[in-house]
This record gives structure tokens, sequence and C-alpha cells, in this order.
């Protein structure tokens, strides 16, 4: 079984029998008097049931975090792609798991603006850029997630991430860094949270 929760969906650990919420579309039933309830209140998130796993992640990009993923790996994926590198970052048949707030927080703390052609990045931006991806999602795991909308993790706790962004969702609050206004453009239709000073042109 796979589920990608996507933007509004949320996995609740509850005691069985427990009330049904609105916007639940699937429960799991456990076998220690526990369900797990799949919420999504926009129904963007999928479930799969499959014998063969890789019929649906074999569509997806190299995993972040995984010991494969090396900086020769990224340097190998960035120079195959014209395209900016926040769009490149939240592309998931290129790579997997890097959500929107997330590719903004990697590229400020790399020091990248994300406008910048993914190929033209250089060999020490790229292995700026590899750290600092890895770093963002650890901390924001550590952090149970971003509760900036719908989320909650399942305890139904909020996520706490969002307290330590630097620029996602901080349009027009200084930068923690250098003090500049934290600006906002959209790529590729994505809300794009950026610094203009620490992260140039």
């Amino acid at each position: 079984m796979i589920l990608h929760l996507r933007m509004t969906g949320v996995l609740l650990l509850q005691p069985s029998p427990a009330v049904i919420e609105p916007h639940t579309r699937a429960i799991l039933h456990l076998d220690n008097d526990a369900d797990i309830h799949f919420r999504d209140q926009r129904k963007l998130g999928a479930m799969w049931l499959v014998e063969d796993e890789m019929t649906v992640v074999g569509k997806l990009g190299p995993e972040p975090l995984d010991s494969d993923f090396t900086p020769d790996v990224l340097a190998e994926i960035l120079h195959r792609h014209n395209i900016p590198i926040k769009a490149l970052l939240f592309d998931q048949s290129i790579i997997a798991g890097i959500g929107n707030m997330y590719a903004d927080e990697a590229l400020f703390a790399a020091g990248i603006n994300p406008l910048r052609r993914a190929k033209d990045l250089s060999g020490g931006e790229t292995k700026r850029l590899h750290q600092a991806i890895r770093q963002v999602l650890m901390a924001a795991i550590g952090h149970g997630g971003a509760s900036v909308d719908t989320y909650q993790q399942p305890n139904g706790e909020p996520g706490v991430a969002q307290f330590f962004f630097q620029v996602a969702h901080r349009r027009g609050e200084r930068c923690y860094t250098c003090h500049a206004a934290i600006e906002r453009i959209t790529v590729r239709g994505r809300g794009t949270y950026f610094c203009p000073r620490c992260q140039g042109t």
C-alpha cells in the first residue's frame, strides 16, 4: 500500500471505533484496536494497493535522503535540465520528496536564486545545494513537518517546522541574515519565497 498525502492529506491514528470526521476518505483497521484515518479536505491525495511498488514509485526521481543521492548525482541531474532550479526541485519525477516550501528553504540555505537555470549551477553551488536539501528535510522531519494549512501529525498535533522557516511564507518580513524584505514570485505556477540580497540574481 502506497499513500500520497499531497497538499491537504493527513494520516491520523485513532482509537477503534472513533468518530468519523468530515473529509475522511479511507479508514485502515489495525490489529490493536486502533485505526488510521486518511483525511483529505481537497481530495488530492492518492492511495494505491499494488503487487509491485515500482508501478507507482518507479516514476519518481531519486530520494534525496538516500545514501546514493550524492553531490555527483545531483550535478548530473542539474546539467540535464535548462529550467529554473526551483522548478526542478519540486518536480517529483526529477527528485522525489522536496515539497514547495522546502525547496525555498534549501535554495535560501545554499544562497541560490530560485530563477537560476539548473544547468548553470557551479560545482560549489551544487555541493551547497545538496547539503542544504538534506539538512532542510531532516530538520523538517525532526520538527514533525510544517502545519501552515491543514497538516497534522498522526497524533493530531500540528507540526512546528514552519516556525523555523527562513523565507517560506514570510513575504514582506525581514531576512534574519541581512534584514532585506523577503519577496514572493511565481515559478512554474508555484509561490516562491526568497531573499533578494542573500540569494542574489
